[in-house]
């Protein structure tokens, strides 16, 4: 974790453990949360969850009371354990200065519409009589062990319900097959133009996986398998396409009798053709991992399914 955001973190009763903080402030059970920015572009800097208890009606006053605070670069949104805010600024010194007054404001909102602290449980609302330590999305939330017990259940029941549904790994090739077709159409034009871009395999996974789940394709390991291997299929075979179609123009300009196809088998034994090829299979490859890199592990990320609390 960043120095100064631990020594911030460590001042509020929070320990640090990584690149997230636990502990108690104003009552209320918080976990904070460090992202490198460079890492996940996607997310903020700094994020927290507050443990509390709110009824429909708090939440909707808490929510209106947040936007008239006009906190600049925020964002919310309650869990069923509480209230998650992400927070961010031009440079992490402007964030952490204004940090303090942030924190004052959420949780002098949440004390004065009512939300229930640490002393009941932030999922049921009842006294946290017979309180357990939880993970959940890496935060530590302490809730009522009867509640735990009621969530792993329905968890359990969900994964059992997920594992006996159908696969549909046809439906979902098809949808990755349509991808990778997307992809290597890309691939095709960006090489007459000059470029071998791991921009096009990244558009046939992304696409791909979409369109698999689309297609009713299961959310399962065997959906990156097929997605990627059905990308990098797809992606070797535009520059086959590539290769054939500038074989059968050489052919045609030089008023040679040969198809496309015979073409390129005649010029594959030329020394200067054929080591071009097996080069620029092997860069597409390696551009191809490249671009289905982040995707597939996005995929892990989803496919990967909540075992208990």
């Amino acid at each position: 974790m960043n120095k100064k955001v631990e020594k911030f973190l460590t001042e509020h009763h929070l320990e640090v453990n990584g690149n997230y903080a636990y502990g108690i402030i104003e009552d209320y059970e918080v976990n904070a949360k460090f992202t490198a920015i460079y890492f996940d572009n996607t997310a903020v800097p700094l994020s927290f969850h507050i443990s509390c208890y709110t009824t429909d009606d708090q939440k909707r006053n808490i929510e209106k009371a947040i936007h008239a605070a006009t906190i600049k670069k925020i964002s919310f949104n309650f869990t069923p354990y509480g209230l998650y805010f992400g927070i961010t600024d031009i440079t992490l010194g402007k964030l952490l200065v204004r940090l303090e007054d942030v924190l004052n404001t959420i949780f002098k909102i949440l004390t004065e519409n009512g939300a229930l602290a640490s002393a009941n449980c932030p999922y049921c609302g009842e006294s946290l009589d017979t309180p357990k330590k939880c993970k959940i999305d890496g935060y530590t939330i302490t809730i009522d062990e009867t509640c735990a017990n009621q969530i792993n259940a329905v968890i359990a029941s969900e994964n059992e319900d997920f594992d006996q549904s159908p696969n549909n790994y046809l439906r979902g090739f098809l949808g990755a097959c349509i991808g990778g077709v997307a992809g290597a159409a890309i691939a095709f034009i960006l090489y007459f133009i000059g470029w071998i871009s791991a921009i096009s395999a990244a558009v046939a996974a992304v696409l791909g996986s979409f369109l698999y789940i689309k297609f009713g394709g299961k959310k399962n390991k065997g959906m990156i398998f097929i997605v990627m291997g059905t990308t990098l299929v797809f992606m070797i075979l535009s520059v086959f396409l590539v290769y054939i179609v500038s074989a059968g123009i050489a052919a045609d300009e030089a008023g040679v009798s040969f198809n496309a196809i015979e073409a390129f088998n005649y010029c594959m034994q030329k020394e200067e053709f054929s080591r071009l090829f097996v080069l620029d299979i092997i860069l597409t490859i390696v551009f191809s991992v490249l671009g289905v890199s982040y995707q597939a592990y996005q995929l892990f990320k989803m496919t990967k399914r909540k075992k208990q609390i």
